[in-house]
C-alpha cells in the first residue's frame, strides 16, 4: 500500500471518529425546530417549506 493511500485512509478515520457523535443526533422521523433564513436574494426562506424532501444545509459567509 503506498504513502497516499494509508494517509487517506487515516484521514477517512480520523473524520469518521470526529464526527461519529453528529450521525448519531438525529434519526429518521424526528422532527427540527422551524427557522427562516435570506437566501442569496435576500427573500426568506423557511425550513418547513421543504417538508419531505433531502434537505442539505451549508452554513457558511463571505468574508
Amino acid at each position: 500500500m503506498s504513502v497516499l493511500n494509508r494517509t487517506a485512509g487515516a484521514v477517512i478515520l480520523l473524520c469518521l471518529f470526529a464526527f461519529a457523535p453528529v450521525f448519531g443526533a438525529y434519526q429518521v422521523g424526528d422532527t427540527v425546530a422551524d427557522f427562516t433564513l435570506s437566501d442569496a436574494y435576500g427573500n426568506p426562506v423557511t425550513f418547513s417549506d421543504f417538508e419531505g424532501q433531502v434537505v442539505l444545509i451549508n452554513f457558511w459567509t463571505p468574508g
